[in-house]
């Protein structure tokens, strides 16, 4: 028997809706039994338990990257729990039919790379159950009959809660296996290196540059590739793989010291070529990168502490890459300001609408006035050098200039021009 009103569910249109960390195909195929309105109600559900077992378990997270792969977890499993849940059954025979998703298996392979301890893995585990359990019987009440409801919220109880003793007791035999494995191998090693240098622990530069088989006394330029959502059909490590290969061709600074991060994700260190003049337009014209790879890239530093220095520059362009996507490259030197001042995200966007008041307000035609206030006072309140930039004319930057200033508060026009500057610099990564 099916459950019908499984293909009633709807997301709720009061909570955000973020696009999907999973492929879209995956999307697309459950959308084809469940109908695309379950499938969306889901994602939301699964994004949520994310962000609750992030709330709950901070070690779960570190970053973009950790933070898509548990999204692409929850997504995968509260999916494939969907289609189980479609055709009812015995709590028993629910728990026999689940098999953990490639995006669960690979999240908990993840864990046990990092060091997540399985204690912390299986309570973000139950965390989750917790809230789809929330979720569903939130459905139930809603669009299931009220003579059927009880019953119906038994048998649902039950199914779920053979699916998450299964589910847990696969991904606990899977995260030993893989720690065992890890554990013993020279990734390991390399990682454990890898991890003292980016803490500031004190590390001999010559045992290092043996174990790593790259000499870490050097001047550094570090870098973070991550892949996007593609249909394209090499898997992301072997795309990310011939990027960072094309990137050390480009420069021409021998093999690049590559190291995974998660399922999409590789930092990479290259040594830093003798002339850094053009860097940013020789890596953007000449590096050969696979379809869907994207690249931020750190500041070039010196010795052991260099390579902390620049990776966590990459890093700090990576995360405001990921606020505003588009171009494929980022280099933090291009944007380091947009990165110390968007830290802290949410206090940034509240700086951003003090600051700008209406003109923070969305839609195209606004957004033009701030980008014509933006170069405006970028090129030291000149016309001529502003029309130029923007490729319009002189009157038309004379206008929006005046109607934009007509929005800012009057709280703005008072306090100066340094922190409106900053506003309207963060305005395209915070505001679109």
């Amino acid at each position: 028997m099916t459950r019908q009103w499984l293909r009633q569910l709807r997301p709720d249109p009061n909570l955000p809706y973020q696009d999907p960390a999973i492929p879209p195909a995956a999307v697309t195929a459950t959308a084809a039994v469940l109908g695309p309105e379950p499938v969306r109600w889901a994602l939301q559900t699964a994004d949520a338990m994310a962000a609750e077992i992030l709330e709950q378990v901070p070690e779960h997270g570190g970053g973009p990257a950790p933070l898509a792969t548990l999204r692409r977890s929850t997504e995968s499993t509260v999916l494939a729990a969907l289609r189980l849940l479609l055709t009812e059954g015995s709590g028993e025979a629910f728990g026999e039919g689940v098999t953990l998703p490639e995006e669960a298996l690979e999240s908990c392979r993840e864990f046990a790379r990092r060091g997540l301890r399985l204690d912390q893995v299986l309570r973000g585990v139950r965390l989750g159950h917790a809230r789809f359990s929330q979720e569903l019987t939130s459905a139930v009440e809603r669009y299931v009959p009220a003579g059927e409801r009880l019953t119906e919220l038994r048998r649902i109880t039950e199914e779920l809660f053979a699916h998450a003793d299964a589910h847990a007791s696969l991904l606990a035999e899977s995260y030993i296996a893989e720690r065992d494995r890890w554990r013993g191998s020279d990734e390991a090693a390399r990682r454990a290196t890898i991890d003292d240098l980016l803490a500031a622990r004190p590390v001999e530069p010559e045992a290092a540059t043996r174990r790593l088989r790259y000499d870490v006394t050097r001047t550094h330029l570090a870098a973070v590739l991550w892949c996007d959502r593609t249909e394209d059909p090499l898997p992301a490590a072997e795309r990310l793989q011939h990027t960072a290969t094309a990137l050390a061709h480009t420069l021409g600074t021998g093999n690049p010291l590559t190291v995974p991060a998660t399922a999409d994700t590789a930092w990479l260190w290259l040594h830093a070529p003798d002339d850094l003049t053009g860097l940013t337009d020789r890596v953007r014209t000449g590096t050969d990168r696979a379809p869907g790879v994207r690249l931020a890239l750190g500041p070039p530093a010196h010795g052991t502490a260099g390579m902390r220095r620049s990776h966590h520059g990459a890093r700090a362009a990576e995360r405001v890459a990921r606020l505003a996507p588009g171009d494929w490259l980022t280099d933090h030197r291009e944007v380091r300001l947009v990165a110390l001042a968007t830290a802290d995200p949410e206090h940034a966007r509240w700086f951003v609408h003090d600051l700008l008041g209406p003109l923070a307000s969305d839609g195209a035609r606004v957004r033009e006035l701030r980008e014509t206030l933006r170069v405006y006072l970028a090129e030291e309140r000149s016309l001529r050098a502003a029309a130029g930039a923007l490729h319009v004319a002189r009157n038309t930057v004379t206008y929006r200039v005046k109607r934009a200033e007509e929005l800012l508060p009057s709280s703005t026009t008072a306090a100066g021009t340094l922190e409106l500057r900053v506003a309207l610099e963060l305005a395209p990564f915070l505001l679109g």
